[in-house]
């Protein structure tokens, strides 16, 4: 329990940043449209090669982050721009090969090995690009962060 007292959040805004996180992850975003998509055409084992994928991209952020890049997107707010239609473009792009039919008779469906990897990448790729998640981790979450507590890393 002395991490909650002493930690970088302050045990006062808990309950917020609890309630900030569930509201965040209720909302409907690019990774849960994929992944229902992804989970229910391709299985279980599919859905889950590409949650790996989002959740290496969500560490990411987070290590982003804890790293700085809150600084940097406030003083440069064209790079959240970029991210932001950078990730409507990849958007776009996993509707075209959608609905052009990756996969159909024409072409052979790639072995289970090639096929995860492949998701993997792909939900990688849709975390990094999602305003979301790039949001709350270089935005909102700082903003419950004790101010005396120091950087996130220790500077070396």
């Amino acid at each position: 329990m002395e991490f909650l007292t002493n930690g970088p959040v302050d045990p006062g805004v808990i309950l917020p940043l609890l309630a900030a996180v569930v509201l965040i992850e209720l909302t409907p975003g690019p990774n849960m449209g994929w992944l229902a998509l992804v989970s229910l055409s391709q299985g279980r084992t599919a859905g889950l090669a590409a949650v790996a994928g989002i959740t290496l991209g969500l560490t990411l952020w987070m290590l982003a982050a804890a790293f700085g890049l809150t600084e940097i997107v406030l003083a440069w707010p064209a790079l959240y721009q970029a991210i932001r239609w950078a990730g409507v473009g990849f958007l776009f792009w996993l509707a075209w090969e959608a609905w052009k039919g990756e996969g159909g008779p024409a072409r052979p469906a790639p072995q289970t090995r090639d096929r995860r990897r492949a998701l993997f990448l792909r939900g990688l790729t849709v975390n990094l690009l999602n305003p979301k998640a790039a949001l709350f981790y270089i935005a909102l979450l700082p903003g419950f962060m004790r101010q005396d507590y120091g950087p996130a890393l220790p500077r070396r």
